[in-house]
């Protein structure tokens, strides 16, 4: 039975669930729905948000919880870490990108990408507010990526992966890829995880719009 991906290619979240299931080669289908409508809520997602995916007779929605049980029940890459140590670095850069890098991006996409497509004036001051923000975010960023190739350590896992759909359409849609060129080893640590294969296939079956 084909896993289901019920989402938009468009959403960031969706396209961390697509990535890695491409990293580790998990075979897919992706069903554009809406997510509002009674029978999504009641069968797959009740808080009515995207993604959510039909494993064989089990359902879960959350992306990091999809992206979770992928690296666990799938072989492939060691996305999760192999040590005690490792595993705890993942979580820890895990909840980082969710608590700390994910609110301010996701502002200033809300106001310089995802808000003119439905004609909304961007608020310059929320954006300056969030990339004052995520400026001292990408600092931290930055002295850990000098100490080590990826975030958890030298190997990429589950902490890069999360990443690369904000990350990537910051970098290319927003006009403020400087906070991220202008910082050394932040500007590496990107250029390498947005050149991997499996983020490329995602670019090419659902390019940007």
């Amino acid at each position: 039975m084909a896993i289901k991906i019920h989402g938009r290619p468009l959403s960031p979240f969706m396209r961390v669930t697509l990535l890695s299931m491409n990293e580790m080669n998990v075979q897919s289908e992706l069903i554009v729905d809406d997510q509002h409508n009674p029978e999504y809520l009641a069968t797959l997602n009740p808080f009515g948000k995207h993604p959510a995916v039909e494993f064989d007779g089990f359902n879960l929605y959350e992306s990091r919880a999809i992206v979770r049980y992928i690296a666990t029940n799938y072989k492939g890459l060691n996305l999760l870490g192999s040590t005690r140590q490792e595993k705890a670095m993942v979580d820890q850069w895990v909840e980082v990108e969710a608590h700390s890098f994910e609110p301010p991006v996701l502002e200033i996409l809300g106001e310089l990408y995802f808000g003119p497509k439905v004609q909304k004036v961007p608020d310059v001051a929320v954006v300056e507010e969030n990339i004052t923000k995520l400026e001292k975010v990408l600092d931290i960023y930055d002295a850990q990526l000098a100490k080590s190739k990826y975030l958890a350590g030298d190997f990429y896992s589950m902490a890069d992966l999360v990443h690369i759909p904000m990350l990537h359409r910051f970098v290319t849609s927003t006009g403020k890829e400087s906070l991220v060129t202008s910082r050394k080893h932040v500007h590496a640590w990107y250029e390498n995880i947005s050149s991997r294969p499996a983020w490329k296939k995602v670019v090419e079956q659902y390019p940007d719009l």
